[in-house]
């Protein structure tokens, strides 16, 4: 039977990459963390030293693997790679620039702006399609018996759709959340009244990382 203990979930972002740094478009592209990446990641880790989570999942993008691994490491944790968790995929704008995006695309980002959830870019996927894959991973783990909180590492709108399933909110309002690079946003599913619903307990928490790190 599942446990009816409150199931806590952190959704962590990755570290910094050379596209982050460079304002690209980074999808499905893989890219490892810069320097500045592996020290966030480092720093976001700390915030997990007091309490050893019960399982760590990641997208198997290298970018999130290596943050994960950061986190898990001290506890002697593996990291369970999840291919439903990688990010969204852009298609034709993997690596283009805010610029060229605008320059190049602009009839779509209008499109996007105002459907952000049934407008795929060329050659990608809708938000929609992201969350009926990510989704699911999160909210199974109201079955299993999780000793102690899940980590799960992963990307800004795989994240952020995450968090509109948790929530009930519309994918129209994606473009409200804010995921920072190496942030916690934690849900937590537990009684509440009569009921078991899924609430938010942070959100995009960066108080672990210094100036230097932001």
């Amino acid at each position: 039977m599942p446990s009816q203990a409150p199931l806590t979930v952190h959704l962590v972002r990755h570290g910094e990459t050379e596209w982050n740094r460079d304002g690209r478009c980074q999808g499905v592209t893989d890219i490892p963390l810069t320097p500045k990446g592996l020290s966030q990641a480092e720093a976001v880790a700390a915030t997990f030293a007091a309490k050893r989570p019960g399982l760590i999942l990641s997208s198997p993008l290298q970018r999130a693997r290596e943050t994960a691994r950061r986190i898990a490491e001290p506890h002697g944790l593996g990291c369970e790679t999840v291919a439903a968790l990688r990010e969204w995929d852009q298609g034709e704008l993997e690596g283009l620039t805010g610029a060229q995006l605008l320059g190049e695309h602009t009839a779509f980002f209008h499109r996007w702006q105002q459907d952000p959830a049934h407008t795929p870019p060329p050659g990608g996927e809708t938000l929609e399609t992201l969350q009926s894959r990510a989704w699911p991973v999160v909210d199974r783990l109201r079955e299993q018996a999780c000793d102690g909180s899940v980590v799960v590492v992963s990307h800004t709108m795989t994240i952020a759709t995450i968090l509109c399933a948790a929530l009930g909110l519309d994918l129209g309002n994606i473009h409200r959340l804010k995921i920072d690079l190496a942030s916690r946003s934690t849900i937590v599913f537990g009684q509440f009244g009569l009921f078991s619903l899924w609430r938010l307990a942070s959100l995009n928490d960066r108080h672990h990382l210094t100036d230097r790190l932001r």
